[in-house]
């Protein structure tokens, strides 16, 4: 899939939008939240004191996504992750050593995150055949 495909495929893949707009409903079940960050959806996330593929930032309760040569579903491995953090924020857990890794912040998100993916997978197996997101 092609960055340029996110919004619209001319076969019957699903795009990455089409995939959010699966699992929004599902995670914000999942997770029971009654408010979504602000979602950015960017080439890379440039972050130097840690590499990686997403980030929440309770300054302006944003994720921020890296979407360029990955799988729709490790976005949404990430995604769901990230709004693990989101809701810990919410319930006032976030501190600034809480993404320190081995942390038990931490770890919740890689646990809900991976729980959470095995349950939409299971619901939606179409979905690990789609192609992962390439620039043009």
């Amino acid at each position: 899939m092609k960055i340029i495909d996110l919004f619209e495929s001319a076969d019957s893949n699903p795009t990455l939008i089409d995939i959010l707009d699966k699992f929004l409903p599902f995670i914000v079940d999942e997770y029971q939240l009654e408010t979504l960050p602000k979602i950015k959806l960017l080439a890379h996330v440039d972050d130097a004191s840690q590499p990686t593929f997403g980030r929440y930032s309770s300054d302006d309760k944003s994720i921020e996504l890296a979407i360029l040569n990955r799988h729709p579903l490790d976005i949404l491995r990430t995604f769901a992750h990230e709004l693990v953090h989101y809701k810990q924020d919410t319930e006032n857990r976030i501190s600034h050593d809480s993404g320190e890794t081995g942390s038990d912040i931490e770890n919740e998100a890689n646990e809900l995150a991976g729980i959470a993916m095995r349950n939409f997978n299971k619901a939606n197996p179409a979905f690990l055949k789609t192609l992962p997101v390439l620039n043009s």
